[in-house]
């Protein structure tokens, strides 16, 4: 597949998960504990008040949406507009402004030093050349800058791993409403993040890119969170490494 197959493959893919997504444990958020929670760990490195933030592969809106909530003027892009769609809807309920349009996190259309912050949840695994992205979102941060990544390992491929999300994703199917929009094994190929990137990896590709003061925070306890509102069914699902990484582009 070359790139821009890829790039159709991807958003036709969260275009149909769209419809269920934010229903999905771990994707919308679902308490205000939660809640409460995010807005702490956003708010940790930020540079000073007033910022304006990139929600990069925004989704639904949920980091984007926290941060307008706080006050910050925000961004939006996402290849989806399916997804974008139904972050519209909940700007609009929450009575929150954020600004919302169509793009490639890998290929941003704004000028070099255009935000403060550079924010993403669940993105780097999706994208085909997350080098390339690394590169882009360093370029548009202002000096002093901050980037919060949050991602995670969500298989390591092993037997035991794979037989325990075969027994989930079977559950799911029978008590419950999978997302969709899974990728198949073509598609997977060409991410060479997919399954999930360790802390350790994230923190080299930062430091790669020219970020500094790189720091990794665990987030398994707002899995836990997550998980006092899950159903029993989602519980077979195996452990997972959660975490947040935030660096800071040079002065």
């Amino acid at each position: 597949m070359i790139d821009h197959e890829i790039r159709d493959a991807v958003r036709k893919s969260w275009d149909q998960s769209s419809v269920r997504y934010d229903s999905c444990s771990g994707h919308g958020i679902g308490s205000g504990e939660e809640k409460a929670a995010w807005e702490r760990e956003l708010a940790r490195n930020l540079p000073g008040p007033s910022l304006k933030v990139l929600d990069a592969g925004c989704g639904t809106g949920a980091m984007g949406l926290l941060f307008a909530g706080m006050g910050h003027e925000v961004t939006g892009i996402d290849l989806s507009e399916g997804m974008m769609a139904k972050a519209r809807g909940k700007a609009d309920a929450e009575n929150l402004s954020i600004e919302l349009m169509t793009g490639d996190a890998e290929h941003l259309p704004f000028h070099g030093e255009s935000f403060d912050v550079v924010v993403n949840r669940h993105l780097v695994w999706t994208l085909p050349h997350p080098e390339v992205a690394l590169k882009e979102w360093h370029r548009v941060l202002k000096s002093g800058g901050v980037v919060l990544i949050i991602e995670g390992v969500w298989t390591n491929r092993s037997f035991l791993t794979r037989a325990k999300r075969w027994m989930s994703d079977g559950l799911v199917r029978v008590f419950g409403h999978a997302h969709g929009g899974h990728y198949d094994e073509k598609l997977r190929s060409h991410l060479p993040r997919d399954g999930g990137v360790a802390e350790e990896a994230m923190a080299a590709d930062l430091e790669h890119a020219g970020f500094t003061g790189i720091c990794v925070r665990d987030l398994m306890y707002i899995r836990g969170i997550q998980k006092r509102g899950q159903p029993w069914y989602l519980r077979f699902a195996p452990a997972r490494t959660y975490y947040l990484v935030a660096a800071t582009k040079k002065i």
